[in-house]
């Protein structure tokens, strides 16, 4: 149950960038009076915001990784 857990929040990380893209482009494109410029400005801003959270939780999952692979080889002796 575990491992399901860890896979789909994996997975769901790489849902969460996107959502926060399109999000963010969307936002941006609300704004009238910046025409173009407001939906380009939302996009970078739903990229940055994607690359701080989903990056953080990347580094989270990837941690989690290592351990297993630390745990698996010291079990081995």
């Amino acid at each position: 149950m575990n491992k399901f857990l860890a896979s789909t929040i994996g997975f769901l990380n790489g849902l969460l960038a996107v959502i926060f893209i399109g999000g963010g482009a969307a936002a941006g494109s609300q704004m009238q009076e910046q025409g173009d410029l407001g939906t380009f400005l939302g996009l970078l801003a739903g990229l940055g915001l994607a690359v701080v959270i989903c990056g953080i939780l990347a580094l989270f999952i990837d941690m989690r990784n290592e351990l297993i692979q630390i745990r698996k080889a010291l079990n081995t002796d």
